[in-house]
């Protein structure tokens, strides 16, 4: 039989007549046979391969118009059984679509997974809406971006988060508990700015300067509740200036003496250095057997006490601060002024207020003619600190 043509201004062709039966249009091939069918049996429309009627469907259309592709045994990356969301026919097999698709129903959603766990739903006039917890994850499932509760949008990484732009706006608190690095600026704006360091927790609060040869710090140090300023990155260990709850400030380093003498009385008879033999602190260890050496360059004041007696025949009584760059002197030329050139015990003090450079030396230098520097540590002394 060759070609048929049906005529007329509605022709119709009909197969079938209303019974329990398949219904079909064979296309009989060389190499493989297709097939349109009536499925009578699910009551569905069906394109698919060979010649039997619901045995390798390809597409089936349903009394609602829901298209649904059947799973295939050649399909092996598919799930099996249908999948079917709002009384729909769903897809079990793979779908290739070479252009655009569009859900073109308000609210569509699109499921995954044999049991519909993943729904992608549209939100009318907002966007797309993931379910649930579930997760859009990238490379593996360390990578992801989720909605963890109703309230918080989670972002996970396996090493870092990376965001690039020219400006990150945050609005709202930010919790950071691991280490956080800033290579560029960090300013607090805004009319009343703070940064508070620590959540009133014990234990040590700092803010650590990380310096090429040496780094520095400020800090609480906890357990002796100072705010302290020192060296390196560990509080308490090499603290410089340490402020107390009263406001009172302690410099535990600043460069400071006092010496004195073991009782043992100097003879100092064209004059001599002094030798001092106890040491009551040297709180920067700067002060050696006769001299100070100033660490660092400075203004700093010194003062010095002597005990001596005074007989008559004297002629010359001396105390000096000898310093590498200037020497004081206090002298007494002549014993005309005494009414008794005879005493026993004569105090006499030094003090100066002067410039040193660092590694200049400051020594007590005394010349008491015939007479010997008296011992006593109550009134031979030598002390100093730096003042700027």
């Amino acid at each position: 039989m060759g070609t048929i043509q049906i005529d007329g201004s509605t022709p119709k062709l009909t197969i079938g007549n209303a019974t329990a039966e398949d219904a079909l249009i064979l296309f009989d091939g060389n190499a493989q046979d297709f097939y349109i069918a009536l499925d009578d049996s699910a009551d569905d429309l069906l394109i698919g391969k060979g010649s039997t009627v619901g045995t390798t469907p390809a597409i089936a259309i349903d009394e609602n118009l829901k298209v649904n592709i059947p799973v295939t045994t050649a399909s092996t990356s598919a799930s099996t059984g249908s999948l079917t969301t709002g009384g729909g026919a769903g897809i079990g097999a793979d779908l290739y679509v070479g252009d655009d698709v569009y859900l073109i129903t308000d609210s569509a959603v699109l499921g995954f997974g044999a049991d519909k766990d993943t729904l992608l739903t549209h939100t009318d006039g907002t966007g797309l809406t993931l379910n649930s917890t579930n997760k859009l994850c990238f490379n593996d499932a360390s990578q992801f971006v989720q909605g963890s509760s109703n309230a918080i949008l989670a972002l996970g990484a396996t090493d870092e988060i990376d965001l690039t732009a020219t400006a990150v706006d945050l609005n709202g608190t930010l919790d950071v508990s691991g280490t956080s690095q800033f290579n560029a600026a960090v300013t607090l704006a805004g009319t009343t700015p703070s940064l508070t360091i620590g959540d009133a927790g014990a234990e040590d609060t700092k803010i650590v300067f990380d310096g090429n040869a040496q780094d520095f710090h400020i800090g609480l140090d906890d357990s002796s509740d100072d705010l302290v300023i020192g060296l390196g990155s560990t509080l308490g260990t090499t603290t410089h200036m340490a402020f107390d709850e009263t406001g009172a400030v302690t410099k535990p380093l600043q460069p400071a003496f006092l010496v004195n003498r073991n009782g043992t009385a100097l003879s100092t008879s064209g004059g001599t250095d002094i030798v001092w033999t106890n040491e009551r602190f040297d709180q920067n260890a700067d002060m050696g057997s006769t001299s100070f050496t100033a660490p660092v360059t400075g203004r700093y004041w010194l003062c010095c006490s002597v005990l001596h007696p005074i007989t008559d025949g004297d002629t010359n009584h001396s105390l000096e601060l000898h310093i590498s760059n200037v020497n004081i002197y206090s002298t007494i030329n002549s014993l005309a002024s005494f009414t008794d050139a005879n005493v026993a015990y004569f105090s006499r003090q030094i003090s100066a207020f002067v410039d040193m450079d660092a590694s200049d030396t400051a020594k007590a230098h005394c010349n008491l003619s015939d007479q010997d520097l008296s011992g006593n540590v109550g009134y031979t002394w030598f002390t100093g600190y730096l003042v700027c």
